[in-house]
């Protein structure tokens, strides 16, 4: 197995088609498929089934793509080592970053990062759990900032605390029960949960429970903000944010705080990476400058 062709299979894997993956490699249909012909002889096994529509992974082609994108991701790493060992400011950086932390530490953070390493390529995607650990596990990311419950990690992962956020419950402005003070009052609404078990979610059914109340059953599973923030503001949904969000205008707009007595605990943005792989310089220092961060934060309280 080389190289080239684990990426020419990857590449296939990811855009679904010959000539999408060769158009994203820069490589003639005939070189790809040629190396991906390759790598099913050495293995002995058909990696992909080719289809009118595309191609599809078989078994051991949906196999190989789990092994073969941490292989493919600890190359980049030792790469990205190697090259600061050098003297180079370059290097490179995946991470997902929950909205909260995205629109509160890492803008300081990342003008931090940048005026180290001018050069390094980055990679950001929204930091929910059920989307970030998977990707985190296999490789693809370095690092998440996320809402999570640290007893529900898997032991691969290792977490900090970075910081603690109050919770509030939102809902659009003339909401019917924009005036409803209790819980109770809201085992009815229709909620917007995030579906992860990792996530702050287990935490407040936990709480309706423990407040002898019943869980939502009326719930739309959404690991988008973006999504969220729109059926937020269009429908009657309610949710339950970290309160500085709100502090963000865009965010606030149409919006409004119920005036629940019994809100849920603070919730906490933490840090998880993966603990079998070394976290890259460029990772490292952009690790190093959101946690900078935090502290001055601290140090402002």
């Amino acid at each position: 197995m080389k190289y080239h062709q684990l990426r020419a299979f990857l590449t296939v894997a990811e855009q679904g088609s010959i000539r999408a993956a060769a158009r994203s490699l820069h490589l003639s249909q005939a070189a790809l498929t040629k190396a991906l012909k390759e790598l099913e002889q050495d293995l002995g096994v058909p990696l992909v089934l080719r289809t009118a529509r595309g191609v599809q992974l078989t078994a051991f082609g949906q196999q190989l793509r789990i092994r073969g994108q941490m292989v493919t991701s600890e190359m980049r790493r030792a790469e990205d080592d190697i090259a600061h060992m050098k003297g180079e400011l370059s290097g490179s950086v995946a991470a997902a970053i929950t909205p909260s932390a995205a629109l509160s530490i890492l803008p300081k953070a990342f003008r931090a990062f940048r005026e180290k390493m001018p050069d390094a390529r980055v990679s950001f995607i929204e930091g929910f759990p059920g989307v970030a650990l998977p990707r985190l596990r296999d490789g693809s990311l370095d690092f998440v900032v996320a809402v999570v419950n640290p007893e529900r990690l898997g032991p691969e992962f290792d977490y900090i605390e970075l910081y603690e956020s109050p919770s509030v419950i939102v809902a659009r402005q003339g909401h019917p029960l924009a005036r409803c003070t209790t819980l109770a009052g809201l085992v009815d609404a229709e909620w917007l949960l995030n579906p992860s078990p990792e996530s702050s979610t287990r935490e407040l059914l936990d709480y309706f429970a423990g407040s002898g109340l019943p869980e939502p059953k009326r719930v739309i599973e959404c690991p988008s903000f973006v999504i969220a923030h729109g059926l937020l503001r269009g429908s009657d949904t309610v949710a339950a944010l970290p309160a500085p969000l709100l502090d963000h205008p865009w965010v606030g707009d149409g919006l409004a705080v119920l005036p629940i007595s019994d809100l849920p605990p603070a919730i906490a943005i933490g840090l998880v990476t993966r603990r079998d792989s070394p976290l890259t310089p460029a990772a490292s220092l952009l690790v190093e400058c959101l946690l900078d961060v935090v502290a001055s934060r601290r140090a402002l309280i």
